[in-house]
């Protein structure tokens, strides 16, 4: 399995499975926002997202929880 092949595997085929597709498992206007930003490549080194130094956004459910390096900013969308 390429690394590409496992976030798919993990996001919207594993929302499509559950009959949640509408609501999470890809990117788009209305669904929960579950993101993951990380230093590096992913579809290079999927390794990259299990260390959490590599980690400098977390979103879920649309709420920020962790935003090392000030990526979202200050306005609505950083969910300060």
């Amino acid at each position: 399995m390429t690394p590409m092949q496992a976030i798919v595997a993990g996001t919207s085929n594993a929302a499509d499975l559950l009959d949640l597709s509408d609501e999470v498992g890809t990117l788009g206007a209305g669904k929960r926002a579950d993101i993951v930003i990380a230093k590096g490549d992913p579809l290079e080194d999927i390794t990259v997202l299990s260390d959490p130094e590599n980690v400098v956004v977390v979103v879920k459910d649309g709420h920020v929880y962790k935003d090392t390096d000030g990526l979202l900013g200050d306005g609505p969308a950083a969910g300060r």
